[in-house]
């Protein structure tokens, strides 16, 4: 209690109004919601990690994330290149799901089957049922199955002969040369690395990120195969160099369609292609080393 002056009596508690008690717990709630607003890429990149780590315990697990990134990352790449009817979605599908499925499988051996059948279904699809915007959208169609495809079963095929751990390893591996290059170019980058493709990137970041990167691929290399100092190094480089490029194509592929990212799925991060672009370029490199090798 409190008199007319707002002078205090002794022995009484001041008990706040009801209006301030509700503005004190709004602004409560926004302090939480702000934490959460300011830091989403932070919250979004645990909770990636922590869901990650739990489903690459087990193999079939890991199979059906993989089935997961690549129905959604399907879907950003159809949202984004606005495709209609002109390129269905579940024809675009199969060209991210049929290579997957051979390469965990079935193997390399088969790999080339996927390659044939969905050009020939596109153009047996748009030869019969569209008549406007085939050329565009065929080409972009066909690079996704290049990329994401090839990338993708990559990911299944080296799942599969090589188990989740190493599987997931290599994987983080890629997270922290993204993290390394984010944060330190964040705080000490200067140079931009290619400015019209990605503004943010730094070089500075690029050392630190393949520095973090390599240091850590070498070490998951090391405890899994009986190679040299030297191929070990040159592996673990070129993976996370890999690693780099996918993610600047994909940047590029935003920055001429005019979109920031593939989609808003992961607050603070975009889409699942967003996050899956690097890895889908440097597995394949991993694969044709680890067949050039005979590691298998």
């Amino acid at each position: 209690m409190s008199d007319n002056e707002g002078t205090f009596w002794p022995g009484y508690i001041e008990l706040p109004e009801e209006e301030n008690l509700e503005d004190s717990s709004n602004f409560q709630n926004d302090k939480n919601e702000s934490r959460f607003t300011l830091n989403p890429r932070i919250y979004t990149g645990l909770g990636l990690l922590l869901l990650v780590a739990v489903l690459f315990l087990n193999q079939t697990s890991a199979f059906i994330l993989l089935v997961l990134v690549a129905l959604i990352s399907t879907k950003e790449w159809f949202d984004i290149f606005d495709y209609g009817i002109i390129i269905p979605y579940p024809l675009l599908l199969y060209s991210s799901l049929a290579p997957l499925v051979i390469a965990y499988f079935y193997g390399l051996d088969n790999i080339h089957v996927p390659l044939f059948i969905f050009p020939i279904g596109v153009i047996v699809y748009t030869g019969t049922f569209v008549s406007y915007g085939i050329y565009e959208k065929f080409g972009s169609s066909y690079l996704f199955l290049i990329w994401f495809g090839t990338g993708i079963a990559s990911i299944g095929y080296v799942l599969q002969n090589l188990g989740p751990l190493f599987t997931f390893l290599a994987l983080i591996s890629i997270s922290l040369s993204d993290i390394a290059a984010y944060e330190f170019g964040k705080r000490y980058g200067k140079r931009k690395l290619s400015e019209s493709i990605s503004p943010n990137k730094t070089i500075e970041g690029f050392f630190a990120g393949l520095l973090i990167g390599s240091l850590s691929m070498f070490i998951v290399l090391n405890n899994y195969f009986e190679l040299d100092f030297i191929p070990t190094l040159l592996v673990s480089l070129i993976f996370i160099l890999f690693g780099v490029l996918g993610d600047l194509f994909e940047s590029r592929i935003k920055r001429t369609l005019e979109v920031k990212d593939s989609s808003d799925f992961l607050p603070g991060h975009g889409g699942v292609l967003d996050r899956v672009d690097s890895q889908i370029l440097s597995f394949p490199v991993l694969v044709l080393f680890i067949q050039f090798l005979d590691l298998i």
